[in-house]
């Protein structure tokens, strides 16, 4: 599973993102992957020039747009901009590798094509992170923003982590296992060691890969924090293109996704398992001898969703080992709707008995 690194066609490769840093580099590689923002790339662009930190690089992968995106970009005659053009679509996760791999600075910037930077963002990230070794992520809050620049509503209930105790790797694991991502990217700089540690964006992800990523940036060690400003204009595209809009194919893609990405849960070490649920273990008096994968599985099924329900079957399936275990996946197995089969099963039944009661009249 991810940890990986992926080429650009998506296929594996043995080594992760290592890169050294040029003596001729910049401190932040400010990375911006496009596909077809021919109205906003420009504004995205010129934000990042009008910094008042200006010791950066923008690094630019444009992914096969076709109306126009890098012509655009090409306009700008800063030499600090490094505009590469895929020949064709291949996908957000293989464009934000192609971005990562081609950046040098000690700090990566995440930007989209359709956002732009607000003022003071890059000053105010580099003073946190150069005063901050232990921080490895630091993010901030999104103005949400219209199609013509307007203050609109989020997606996202980024605002979330304000209400955190601590910013601890457990509080911010056991937040996003049970309540989904809180963080914008695009508010993010993150240094560029992390990424030789936890690897590539995995190519399989289209809605969630930068929260797979979140994960596995925690999971590997490192820290993360939140400050209260509003780093970067997040904008919500109208008729729901962006990406994380509530789209039929976007609801659906998500929930296949999730399934996929709880599977970090299980690789990680038994003790900050427990210390991820610390919490629910204490209120449910579970047993603590509990084995660490089952007490995933647990936390799963007590969410109630299909997706963490199909999650949980999985993951019982690949480690049961005695007959308590296999009864208790076939109890679950056989109580647990997750394909919505018997609710179809009744709602085929109530349109026959319609339908017959029509004829009838």
């Amino acid at each position: 599973m991810p940890g990986d690194a992926w080429n650009i066609r998506g296929a594996r490769k043995p080594a992760v993102i290592r890169q050294k840093r040029s003596v001729m580099s910049h401190k932040v590689s400010v990375v911006v992957k496009s596909y077809n923002h021919a109205p906003y790339v420009h504004q995205t662009i010129q934000s990042v020039l009008d910094q008042s930190f200006q010791d950066f690089e923008i690094v630019v992968t444009d992914d096969g747009s076709t109306d126009g995106t890098p012509e655009i970009v090409r306009q700008f005659r800063d030499e600090r901009i490094k505009l590469e053009v895929l020949p064709r679509n291949n996908g957000i996760s293989i464009a934000m590798n192609s971005v990562l791999a081609r950046a040098s600075g000690e700090y990566i910037a995440i930007l989209n094509s359709d956002d732009y930077a607000l003022p003071g963002r890059l000053e105010k990230q580099v003073n946190f992170l150069e005063s901050r070794p232990d921080i490895s992520a630091l993010f901030g809050l999104p103005l949400a923003v219209d199609e013509d620049g307007n203050k609109n509503k989020p997606f996202n209930d980024f605002q979330r982590p304000l209400s955190f105790r601590d910013f601890n790797r457990a509080t911010w694991l056991n937040s996003f296992f049970f309540r989904g991502n809180c963080l914008c990217a695009p508010t993010a700089m993150i240094r560029r060691s992390v990424y030789a540690d936890v690897g590539s964006y995995d190519p399989r992800l289209t809605n969630l890969q930068d929260f797979d990523m979140w994960i596995r940036i925690l999971k590997s060690g490192h820290n993360m924090f939140l400050l209260p400003d509003q780093f970067t204009a997040f904008r919500i595209r109208n008729g729901n293109k962006n990406m994380s809009a509530p789209r039929p194919d976007s609801l659906l893609r998500d929930m296949f996704e999730l399934a996929q990405i709880l599977k970090q849960y299980c690789s990680m070490e038994p003790r900050l398992i427990f210390e991820v649920f610390a919490g629910e273990v204490a209120r449910a008096g579970i047993d603590t001898s509990i084995r660490p994968e089952f007490l995933v599985a647990d936390m799963a099924l007590s969410v109630g969703s299909p997706a963490y329900d199909l999650f949980a079957l999985q993951l019982l399936f690949d480690k049961g080992e005695t007959v308590d275990d296999f009864h208790r996946l076939s109890n679950l197995a056989g109580s647990l709707d997750i394909f919505g089969a018997l609710a179809l099963r009744d709602c085929k039944a109530k349109l026959s008995k319609k339908a017959g009661w029509f004829a009838f009249r």
